[in-house]
C-alpha cells in the first residue's frame, strides 16, 4: 500500500467499508484458524495464513475492512499483534480522524464471540 492510497482513507470511506463487510456477512463470528490459535486462546489476526505460512487472506472485522480499503496483506502483517490504534498508526493513519475508539469497540465485541453484525449494532445502531 502507498501512502497516497492511505492518505485517502477517510472516516467516511472507512465507515462506508465497515457498513459492506457487515452487510456481507452479519452473521460472521470471528474464529482464528485452528493452527494459528495459541492455546486455544482464539486470538484476533489481521492476516490468516495457511499451515506453511502463506497469507491466505484477512482475518478479523478491522483487517478485513482496511484490507477492502486497499491495506495490503503485507502491510497488515508489520501490524499483526498490535490494538487498532497501533495498527491504524503503523499504516500510517490517524487514529482520532479515523474513529478508532468505536473501530477498537467492534473489535472487543468481535473477539467475545458477537456476530460482525452485532459488533457493528452495538456501536452503531442497526443498518438501514
Amino acid at each position: 500500500m502507498t501512502s497516497t492510497t492511505v492518505s485517502k482513507v477517510t472516516q467516511e470511506t472507512l465507515l462506508s467499508a465497515l457498513q459492506e463487510v457487515v452487510k456481507e456477512n452479519p452473521q460472521r463470528v470471528y474464529k482464528a484458524p485452528r493452527h494459528m490459535d495459541v492455546h486455544g486462546s482464539n486470538a484476533c489476526f489481521y492476516v490468516h495464513l495457511d499451515e506453511e505460512g502463506a497469507q491466505v487472506g484477512a482475518g478479523c472485522i478491522v483487517g478485513t475492512v482496511l484490507h477492502r480499503l486497499g491495506v495490503s496483506l503485507e502491510a497488515l502483517r508489520r501490524v499483526e499483534g498490535l490494538g487498532v490504534q497501533g495498527a491504524l498508526s503503523g499504516l500510517g493513519l490517524s487514529g482520532d480522524q479515523l474513529m478508532w475508539p468505536r473501530l477498537r469497540r467492534i473489535q472487543i465485541s468481535q473477539d467475545k464471540g458477537s456476530t460482525w453484525g452485532e459488533a457493528y449494532a452495538a456501536e452503531f445502531g442497526e443498518m438501514a
